[in-house]
């Protein structure tokens, strides 16, 4: 079992290693950018993790059933999301202004 362990973990160095874009995300470099500027992996990455950040958020997961992308038609390519997102520090308008990004590309997210 330890050399499994071992030997996904000198893998996953590995691939990490070779890919600058799997590096970039290893290094947390998602949570700088906007969400405007995020490809799928980063926007995928901080619909997953970004409440681990913050003491007290939930999971954007949690939130799914809510929300709706009826008005995202209307939202100027989701800027309402994000300056919501930027000026209430609170999680659930960070993870409508991730889904609405990830509809925009198209993508729905998981639970």
């Amino acid at each position: 079992m330890m050399k499994i362990a071992v030997l996904t973990a000198l893998f996953c160095a590995a691939c990490y290693a070779a890919d600058p874009v799997l590096q970039e995300r290893a290094t947390g470099n998602c949570r700088e950018l906007n969400h405007n500027q995020m490809d799928y992996e980063c926007l995928k990455q901080m619909w997953n993790f970004s409440h681990e950040d913050e003491e007290g958020w939930e999971p954007c997961s949690s939130f799914l059933d809510t929300f709706s992308n009826k008005k995202y038609p209307a939202s100027n390519k989701c800027e309402v999301y994000r300056h919501k997102c930027a000026t209430l520090k609170n999680n659930k308008p960070c993870c409508k202004s991730i889904h609405c990004h990830l509809w925009l590309m198209g993508q729905e997210p998981r639970k």
